[in-house]
């Protein structure tokens, strides 16, 4: 299974591919706490990576891949691929609908940052709360929009579902080039 999202920095990130794992590491310490303390967890050290770059992400079952997802975004990544995740597995959405579905994203401020839609279906809900929501960006644009998730999800028959954006970032393209099927399934 493989899955691939720009936030590597620059084209090609580093260009040091990790033995045996296929993927491309990054060169982006921008999401690094610049300022060094010695307890905050998001500090420069060996051996860690930047809090955004935990994408993509492979999902297992018993093992075996039954989903991968990514989305580029910076700081934004990480909710991205979270409320994805969580439309898909824990609220039944389909993989569509979860790539679809409106976003937030909390990044240690008072605000919440939100796309329109979301503010419009939950704001009310989260208000009282004592959530502070606030658009992500000037309507129409891409700052507007949190991430542009691209999904592919195993089925245990043997299918396959590739799924884009269907409108941020001016939407996406997903499509099985060569059908897969789990060893034994003919």
């Amino acid at each position: 299974m493989v899955a691939y999202t720009l936030t590597i920095e620059q084209t090609g990130g580093s260009g040091i591919v990790v033995p045996g794992r296929g993927f491309l590491l990054n060169n982006e310490l921008t999401d690094f706490t610049t300022v060094y303390d010695e307890d905050d967890p998001n500090r420069i050290e060996p051996g860690k990576r930047p809090r955004s770059s935990m994408s993509p992400t492979i999902v297992l079952e018993h093992g075996r891949p039954v989903l991968a997802l990514g989305s580029p975004g910076g700081s934004t990544i990480i909710t991205t691929v979270l409320q994805v995740l969580l439309n898909r597995l824990d609220l039944g959405m389909s993989l569509r609908e979860a790539v679809a579905a409106p976003r937030a994203a909390q990044r240690n401020t008072a605000a919440v940052t939100a796309e329109q839609a979301f503010i419009d279906a939950y704001g009310s809900v989260l208000d009282d709360y004592g959530h502070v929501l606030s658009v992500a960006g000037a309507p129409g644009t891409s700052a507007a929009e949190i991430g542009a998730v691209a999904a592919i999800e195993l089925r245990r028959h043997g299918t396959m579902v590739a799924v884009a954006e269907p409108r941020r970032r001016g939407g996406g393209s997903a499509l099985v080039v060569r059908p897969w099927r789990w060893p034994g399934h003919r």
